[in-house]
């Protein structure tokens, strides 16, 4: 059976591919699950036309984050801790920590992103953070963890 694939499915292809996969397999999977449909010569004009849009709005998308990307690598986080007394930093900077920073800064809203940090950071100094946006796009972050006044 001739079938459109309406979204990725492992083993099978990918969103708006055209596939021939086993009769039973279409019936009882993937149309139940809304992962494909059939492929009419109707379904197929309109796959065209969704795959267009689809396209476009997947360049718009892309477009959007490398302009994040660039912000944030022009950008360097500071954050103040507090020192004990044998000078060392009292408290650490997380992944939360520097996700919120980015999102009061309105850099980011509500786009998720991969924090590259193995560990908080705990000692002053200069650090770079890798981040992962959606779709493969990366930026450097510089942070900056300085004592507190």
């Amino acid at each position: 059976m001739k079938i459109i694939l309406l979204e990725d499915v492992k083993n099978v292809g990918k969103k708006f591919e055209i596939k021939e996969v086993k009769d039973g397999y279409a019936r009882n999977f993937l149309f139940p699950n809304k992962l494909a449909e059939l492929a009419t010569s109707t379904a197929i004009k309109k796959l065209e036309i969704q795959k267009m849009e689809y396209e476009k709005n997947e360049l718009e998308i892309q477009k959007h984050l490398q302009s994040i990307a660039s912000e944030i690598e022009k950008l360097t986080l500071i954050f103040p801790l507090k020192a004990d007394k044998s000078g060392s930093a009292f408290g650490s900077v997380n992944k939360e920590t520097i996700s919120k920073a980015l999102r009061e800064r309105q850099i980011i809203t509500k786009e998720r992103l991969e924090i590259d940090l193995d560990r908080p950071i705990k000692e002053f100094g200069e650090y770079t953070v890798q981040i992962e946006l959606k779709k493969g796009i990366t930026a450097k972050l510089k942070i900056l963890v300085s004592k507190e006044e």
